[in-house]
């Protein structure tokens, strides 16, 4: 498990107080809290460390490459608009599979750990600013756009060409189609069928997290081994190098070839799938937060060392993480009751349950401080920032209440002093 601390960092302060200040990166990770606490610029962060450790595991770049000329902050925390977010106190530390890193009196150094299996992950960053690929045309064309969303861009523009047929969206019975020829988005519901850039802004917010999760989850699934096909001919090109180095190498016996083999299998092809979500509730109704947000656990649970990344404002998505822990906890009680399953498929489907000890919410406060949420029987509890706003909501309409109660009765005092 990756374990990433933070402190004096854009508008972390202190960090967390708990786990020796270190935040586990679980299956399903989840950061709460006010406007520029820093959820954004902790999972910008984790997606930077993550990317840099596949990348220095695969041999693309060497750790001298990122530690010289200060390009960790100046190159590989630019692309994600984090370069100004350093002070002079700045103190980072990811502790990885393969690969540890600490950044500390502004300079980094790296660590490599020997002999330690490793997952490569297909990793992509889902930017809150993705409503806009769904209203421009020729959104590469543009200039100025944060350098992630060109990424998430090139991965949303594949998965709508992957598409053969009608793909159903997980709300309002509606599909998408992708018209190769002009190379047109199309939205289909029972009567109708009108552009993307024509859709709400609900499915506009939707649709790109939908196809890209599905497709690259799809890539690494491994009963849907793909993942190959994601390789850059460059890539191709230097996997076919080496691997016709240890065919041609009679030195090596059959067992070490195949090991050989395995390993650089293992390093230029993608395992697992990490999916960093911003703000999943953006533009959308309840129900289909809910519906969107089963639809990324059950993409989670395709393969093994998967993760789901997730920044909110919505109480919603917290209640609805609560369900799926339930659900999976039902889940293991019954067995083979085919009317009991049943029964829990209505509420929720046994794809999209999620398994309450690696889910973990942390919320981040205005003062810099991040606390993890405390759980009962694994799920999250309902004392987190989220639900005290809304209590905070219900609180103000009570006083409102006593002021309107003061009205009426300095109202009924008043004709009381008329009439005597």
């Amino acid at each position: 498990m990756c374990k990433l601390k933070i402190k004096n960092f854009g508008p972390i302060r202190d960090g967390l107080k708990e786990n020796s200040g270190f935040l586990e990166i679980k299956d399903t990770t989840i950061f709460i809290g006010n406007q520029a606490t820093g959820k954004s610029s902790i999972v910008k962060l984790y997606a930077t460390l993550v990317w840099l450790e596949k990348t220095l595991y695969r041999g693309d770049i060497t750790e001298k490459s990122i530690v010289q000329y200060n390009r960790f902050r100046n190159k590989y925390c630019e692309y994600q608009g984090l370069k100004n977010y350093f002070l002079t106190n700045t103190y980072i530390e990811y502790i990885g599979d393969v690969y540890s890193f600490v950044y500390k009196d502004e300079k980094l150094s790296i660590k490599r750990e020997e002999n330690k299996d490793f997952l490569a992950p297909q990793i992509m960053y889902v930017p809150a600013e993705r409503n806009f690929l769904s209203v421009v045309d020729t959104p590469e064309k543009l200039k100025g756009l944060p350098k992630s969303l060109y990424t998430f861009l090139e991965e949303f523009e594949k998965a709508q060409k992957k598409q053969s047929n009608n793909i159903q969206l997980p709300i309002n019975n509606i599909s998408f189609e992708f018209q190769k020829q002009n190379k047109i988005s199309y939205i289909i519901g029972k009567n109708y069928k009108i552009r993307l850039a024509e859709a709400s802004s609900g499915i506009q917010s939707l649709l790109p997290i939908y196809l890209v999760s599905k497709n690259l989850s799809e890539s690494i699934d491994g009963k849907n081994d793909v993942s190959k096909e994601s390789l850059s001919r460059k890539k191709q090109k230097k996997l076919q190098e080496e691997v016709a180095k240890i065919l041609s190498n009679d030195k090596l016996s059959e067992e070490v070839k195949e090991a050989s083999y395995q390993l650089l299998s293992s390093m230029y092809t993608n395992a697992c799938f990490i999916n960093i979500v911003e703000e999943l509730e953006q533009n959308l109704f309840p129900t289909s937060q809910k519906n969107l947000l089963f639809s990324l656990f059950k993409f989670l649970n395709q393969t093994e060392g998967n993760k789901l990344i997730l920044t909110t404002h919505s109480p919603y998505i917290i209640n609805y993480l609560t369900l799926a822990i339930k659900a999976e906890q039902i889940l293991k009680k019954i067995s083979n009751n085919s009317i009991l399953l049943e029964d829990l498929e209505k509420v929720i489907s046994k794809e999209s349950c999620i398994d309450g000890r690696t889910s973990i919410v942390y919320e981040l406060t205005e003062n810099g401080i991040i606390k993890i949420l405390p759980t009962y029987h694994d799920m999250p509890s309902d004392e987190n920032y989220l639900n005290i706003k809304l209590d905070e909501t219900n609180d103000l309409f009570y006083q409102l209440l006593e002021i309107e109660d003061k009205i009426e009765s300095k109202n009924k005092n008043e004709i009381k002093s008329r009439d005597n």
